[in-house]
């Protein structure tokens, strides 16, 4: 039998890894600080010593805390792609990016967070995201909603009438789908995208985009936004209506401020529009 931590315990973990790892060296790399890990086909993919470095703090920190659990960091499941598949299992599994948006941080933009999920059998109980430069924090539990900076949060209204606004991400789509959703999409407004799930979801939380359209499922990109985007009102599903889960292979995937705004993008390819 494995309890899970405290939330406020590991909410705490993740803010001193931010305050001692990451803002000392925001805006503050030295060249040998930064790598590229890109594959072909892929575009530039940077992996920094702060990833590794949060990374490394983390998963001592969950294993400590939680020792029956496994814990699946991007920069880990790179060099063993196998770690991945500890998501088939029952199981609990700690899930990290432990900088999400490394171009923006390598470049010293802000759009980049810390993201952590906590799944069992599958599903995920419980996720955090921190904008470090920001200053905000985001923290879901199943079936207990989404708080922002300790307040309960949820997506705001949108207002009648008003054009659907968002991005597309295209890059990873095989070339008949990546037309297909180009076509579909001719009614959405596009928005220029941050190269970062955390700021994304957290966006379409705000109300400040309305769709998100993913190809690309990897578990430390959308565990931990999809919890805290569904528990704040939102929704996060495949174009054949099943909701995304950390087992979710890559599949064209709708990430919505509501329900019905997923369900008319869903209409879009349906009738070919």
């Amino acid at each position: 039998m494995s309890t899970a931590p405290d939330i406020d315990t590991i909410t705490s973990l993740i803010a001193e890894a931010a305050e001692t790892l990451v803002l000392p060296r925001f805006r503050n790399l030295a060249p040998d600080d930064i790598e590229d890990k890109s594959t072909t086909g892929d575009r530039e993919d940077l992996v920094t010593a702060v990833d590794r470095d949060v990374e490394a703090f983390l998963t001592r920190a969950f294993t400590q805390l939680e020792p029956a659990a496994t814990v699946i960091g991007e920069e880990a499941a790179f060099a063993r792609p196998e770690l991945v598949d500890r998501l088939q299992g029952d199981a609990p599994v700690w899930i990290i990016d432990p900088i999400d948006g490394t171009r923006n941080f390598a470049r010293g933009r802000d759009a980049f967070g810390v993201m952590v999920a906590r799944a069992v059998a599958g599903q995920t109980t419980a996720a955090w995201i921190l904008l470090p430069a920001r200053g905000d924090t985001f923290v879901a539990e199943a079936g207990a909603g989404t708080r922002l900076n300790g307040e309960r949060i949820r997506v705001p209204a949108r207002p009648a009438g008003a054009p659907l606004t968002g991005s597309l991400f295209t890059h990873y789509m095989p070339p008949d789908i990546r037309r297909t959703i180009e076509n579909g999409a001719g009614a959405l407004e596009r928005l220029p995208d941050s190269h970062c799930a955390a700021v994304e979801y957290t966006d379409t939380l705000r109300g400040e985009k309305d769709l998100l359209i993913y190809y690309r499922l990897l578990p430390w990109d959308h565990a931990a936004p999809a919890l805290i985007l569904t528990e704040a009102g939102g929704v996060v599903r495949h174009l054949d209506g099943k909701p995304y889960t950390v087992r979710s292979r890559n599949q064209v995937t709708l990430v919505g401020r509501t329900p019905a705004v997923v369900d008319e993008a869903r209409a879009w390819f349906a009738t070919g529009r």
